[in-house]
């Protein structure tokens, strides 16, 4: 019986998270808890984010704070919409509770204005997925031999992978 051989290629670390982090300012035109931003936490790496904006309503009285830091409530939601929070005010933010907690406080003390840093992962396009798939040498999986017994993967059924 032959054992596939797989390559492991060497795994790399960095400091840094993520690749493109922008600084923004929020400029504060709203009461909101959140300032407008509609938050989510990533279900694998339980990271905050930003999974939408609330639209701005009519007159100068339904402006949203998250709408400032663009240049059109379009161009915010183009740009940020996904993008994680990494920081706020020069403080570290991981989780979604971390990140309500930064907001009351600014909420409480009243503030103007106030930075955060916003990490946008562009989604990988359908030839750089391809390209690092073709970069892993994994073997072949059309068929598999269990106790001597080849087998094509639509006929696996429980029973059978069973040892």
């Amino acid at each position: 019986m032959e054992t596939p051989t797989i390559t492991i290629p060497s795994f790399t670390t960095s400091e840094h998270a993520f690749f493109h982090e922008d600084d923004v300012t929020v400029k504060v035109v709203c009461e909101s808890d959140l300032y407008g931003f509609e938050l989510s936490e990533d279900n694998c790496m339980k990271r905050v984010y930003i999974s939408g904006f609330k639209k701005d309503g009519k007159g100068t009285k339904g402006c949203k704070s998250c709408n400032t830091i663009s240049s059109s409530e379009r161009a915010t939601r183009r740009k940020h919409r996904g993008a994680c929070i990494t920081a706020i005010n020069d403080e570290e933010i991981v989780t979604l509770d971390q990140a309500k907690e930064k907001f009351a406080e600014l909420c409480s003390k009243k503030v103007d204005l106030f930075t955060m840093i916003l990490a946008r992962e562009p989604k990988p396009s359908k030839s750089m997925t391809r390209r690092a798939y073709g970069k892993l040498e994994l073997p072949d999986l059309t068929s598999t031999t269990i106790l001597g017994k080849t087998i094509l993967p639509r006929e696996m059924t429980l029973k059978e992978t069973r040892l």
